[in-house]
């Protein structure tokens, strides 16, 4: 019994060092956002992305399903870390083309720069990480710095005790871009919306017409993935402009069905 206490106790122990821990809590090697929302966000697109413990690979695209988009016109979110802290170190996952500044402040009024992650020449998401900082405070302010974008974040991470592995560790992935997903949406949308459309009946039973749910709960949720990347790139012009034609056409062969069965 006593062998398998002392078991419990290493065990214990070796999980106090782990960014997550057996109940599912982050651990020390976290730092102190891991799973925190902001108080406040402006600019910035799904800011639960920023503090989930993964990220995306190095040399990852910036615009995927993996991050937060900044806008250029002043984009930023606040953490509330609860009471003033020490932070020593920061680590930021983010395109390696824009420039972030991480500030800091006793009353989210007043603030003052804490570190500051400049361009870098590497392609893609890159990890910019510092430590041996002196900063205090209870607000944590991430500001996208003016420039050509994308600006984009796969994760962000302070700690006041500095973990002897930082940038703490993550869960990197390799994330689907945006324009990618919003297509594969579009052209699910188009073939859902074209079908509905060629075999509606008024006759149809009513759970039947019901049906119509199918588009229209994927075009909710197109409509929300090109908002992150509205006004469409180039790329997406030409298949966005062929399925809306599909959809027409299909429009246009129903109502002349339509006027062909009035008259007979």
């Amino acid at each position: 019994m006593k062998a398998v206490a002392a078991a419990a106790v290493m065990v214990v122990a070796a999980c106090s060092d782990l960014a997550t821990g057996i109940g599912g809590r982050p651990g020390p090697e976290a730092g102190l956002l891991r799973g925190k929302q902001p108080v406040s966000a402006a600019g910035v697109t799904h800011v639960a992305r920023l503090t989930d413990g993964i990220t995306a690979a190095p040399g990852d695209p910036p615009r995927t399903d993996l991050t937060s988009l900044f806008s250029p016109r002043g984009g930023h979110v606040v953490y509330d870390l609860g009471s003033s802290v020490p932070i020593t170190c920061v680590a930021l996952d983010a395109d390696s083309g824009s420039s972030y500044t991480l500030n800091v402040s006793a009353d989210a009024v007043t603030w003052q720069p804490m570190s500051t992650a400049a361009a870098i020449g590497e392609p893609g998401i890159q990890t910019r990480a510092v430590r041996n900082l002196t900063a205090v405070g209870r607000y944590v302010r991430l500001v996208v710095e003016p420039g050509a974008g994308p600006h984009a974040v796969a994760e962000l991470s302070i700690a006041s005790d500095c973990a002897s592995r930082w940038p703490p560790p993550l869960a990197p992935q390799r994330g689907t871009l945006i324009e990618s997903a919003a297509l594969s949406k579009w052209w699910l949308f188009v073939a859902l919306a074209s079908a509905y459309v060629l075999a509606y009946r008024r006759t149809l039973p009513d759970f039947v017409k019901l049906l119509v749910a199918a588009p229209l709960g994927i075009g909710i949720a197109l409509a929300i993935q090109l908002a992150d990347v509205w006004p469409p790139p180039p790329s997406m012009h030409a298949p966005l402009a062929g399925g809306a034609a599909i959809v027409a056409a299909a429009v246009a062969v129903r109502v002349v069905v339509s006027r062909l069965r009035r008259r007979r």
